[in-house]
């Protein structure tokens, strides 16, 4: 049974809570709270279902080639497949979210692992075929069952977080081994392809970006630089880092702006920030410490310091909370 494909649309009233006007499907809100509840029901039911975050791949490349209206057409395009998919028969228990920017939630009850890596299959498989757009899409695809987190501590919304943030790690590892693909574990690619953890540094000045990238690369982390603020929430938007290294004042948005706009999206706001500035006052550690900076160092950089910081914040334990400002 076929669906009419999304288009862009008013929302208002409680709707407007819900619902993701461009695609039509239910939004990253709705997504927050239904995930929370559905993993507190798997758990107590011992029953295992799973999350498949999937991702537009090129979204910049479609964005800059048939401009925003294009993109957003391809986004509709991608969402048109998912909604499609849920509607045949026996799978209308399954919930797809637009979780934002390129990326797509689909929740899968009551599924074996198998048949989540089947059903991820089976949606690369349908995009890719789809004729919905002037040119050929594909999506990458990062697959979590929720019995792997069955046993460990937290609440039902600290592990769905949890849940959440391994699909879209797996979802990175897809991506570096060429896109329109699926990794469901996180040993895919053996330890080559967890080896180069990926960071972002956001620098101006030349002279600094060159000697962190270059220490960086020596220490075999990916790592991907850019120069101002807009360009750095593109490229995180596209694909998340591990961990972000940022100067204070980049231009077109400012290291405190940048910050500030990951804290607003819980995929993003756990990646740990590393500030870096000439700067580094009263005013500005308040600052830092209002949008929950917790690592500010002055230059000119200890580069042994941040490396081994960097080292640090990317090991497979999680960082623990509260932790005071660091940095000289």
């Amino acid at each position: 049974m076929e669906v009419p494909l999304p288009k862009a649309r008013a929302v208002s009233g409680e709707e407007r809570l819900t619902v993701d006007h461009l695609t039509g499907l239910r939004n990253e809100y709705l997504f927050r709270l239904r995930f929370a509840e559905e993993f507190r029901l798997a758990r107590e039911r011992e029953a295992n279902a799973a999350l498949l975050v999937i991702k537009l791949d090129n979204i910049l490349g479609l964005n800059a080639l048939h401009g925003r209206r294009g993109g957003d057409e391809a986004l509709r395009a991608v969402a048109y497949v998912l909604e499609n998919y849920r509607s045949a028969a026996e799978r209308t228990s399954h919930l797809p979210f637009r979780l934002g920017g390129p990326l797509f939630g689909y929740y899968v009850p009551a599924c074996s692992a198998p048949e989540a890596r089947r059903i991820g299959e089976e949606l690369r498989r349908l995009v890719e075929q789809s004729e919905l757009f002037l040119e050929r899409l594909t999506v990458s695809i990062g697959v979590a069952n929720l019995y792997e987190f069955f046993l460990e501590d937290g609440t039902a919304a600290e592990l769905a977080l949890r849940v959440e943030q391994t699909a879209v790690y797996r979802l990175g590892i897809a991506e570096r081994s060429g896109m329109n693909t699926i990794c469901d574990s996180s040993d895919i690619g053996a330890a080559a392809a967890e080896a180069r953890i990926p960071v972002l540094v956001v620098e101006p000045e030349p002279a600094s970006l060159d000697l962190l990238l270059r220490a960086l690369e020596a220490a075999e982390f990916s790592v991907e630089v850019c120069q101002d603020g807009e360009n750095a929430l593109s490229l995180i938007a596209s694909a998340p880092p591990r961990v972000i290294i940022c100067e204070a004042m980049t231009p077109r948005l400012n290291g405190f702006t940048i910050r500030e706009r990951l804290r607003a999206n819980a995929l993003w706001n756990t990646i740990p920030f590393i500030l870096v500035s000439h700067r580094k006052n009263d005013e500005l550690i308040r600052k830092a410490v209002h949008v929950d900076i917790r690592h500010y160092f002055r230059k000119p950089l200890s580069i042994t310091e941040v490396v081994g910081l960097v080292s640090n914040l990317t090991r497979r334990e999680r960082p623990g909370a509260g932790l005071p400002l660091s940095g000289r």
